[in-house]
């Protein structure tokens, strides 16, 4: 759970730079992030507030960043000495991180929320649902056979763009799938690792078309092994 200081840091340096950022509700929190939905310039926004850098677990980001986004010998050495300094650094390096994943996906044209800005310890996107409530996690729906096929479809379309460019979500299941508007949105990244680096790359795959056959195998008959083969492995 993140204080009011933590908001207000956010708040002020977005009115910095040009913009007006009120925020509205809390969404959700969990240990990585707290989501509030917002005002951003007028456009209602999800805000992910990140966890202050003196609680948040980095066992994925070195696998994941592999140096990238430091700017000097000094800042990657201070990362790899563990200080205060270096948890900041790396705090700030896993949300450029997760900013420019998002991009990344979505322009390849990825089931995820549009990212729009990232500030400070804040990465503000598309909010999935409307003035009276958050779209809800899959998890919690029941869908007709149309409309699960089509979730599946787009569902393991997605896995495969992450896949292409390297990525492994690595925590997919039907609670971080949004649905709306008859569509699936694929959420949180912060565990997702680099696949061509991280050494359990390949099983954490394995896990997340388990978990997606898991949770479609109540409409029809899901092939683990054939799905599998879609990742050209």
């Amino acid at each position: 759970m993140l204080n009011s200081a933590d908001i207000q840091n956010v708040v002020q340096e977005a009115t910095s730079t040009g913009h007006v950022l009120e925020v509205v509700e809390q969404i959700r929190s969990g240990k990585e992030a707290t989501v509030y939905r917002v005002m951003f310039d007028g456009t209602m926004l999800a805000m992910k507030v990140y966890t202050d850098p003196e609680r948040r677990d980095f066992n994925n980001a070195d696998a994941y960043l592999q140096n990238k986004f430091y700017k000097t010998r000094s800042h990657t050495r201070a990362v790899a000495k563990g200080g205060k300094f270096g948890k900041k650094l790396r705090h700030e390096n896993w949300i450029k991180r997760e900013f420019f994943l998002l991009e990344n996906v979505f322009g390849l044209g990825a089931s995820i929320p549009e990212p729009v800005a990232h500030i400070g310890s804040a990465i503000l996107m598309e909010f999935i649902g409307d003035e009276q409530a958050a779209a809800p996690p899959m998890s919690e729906v029941h869908l007709n056979e149309k409309q699960a096929q089509s979730a599946f479809d787009k569902i393991v379309k997605s896995m495969k763009i992450f896949w292409d460019a390297g990525i492994v979500h690595a925590d997919l299941s039907a609670y971080n799938v949004l649905w709306w508007k008859n569509q699936p949105v694929i959420i949180d990244f912060p565990q997702s690792i680099d696949r061509r680096t991280h050494p359990d790359s390949l099983s954490l795959l394995e896990r997340d078309v388990m978990n997606v056959a898991k949770y479609f195998q109540k409409y029809f008959d899901v092939d683990c092994y054939e799905l599998m083969k879609k990742f050209e492995l």
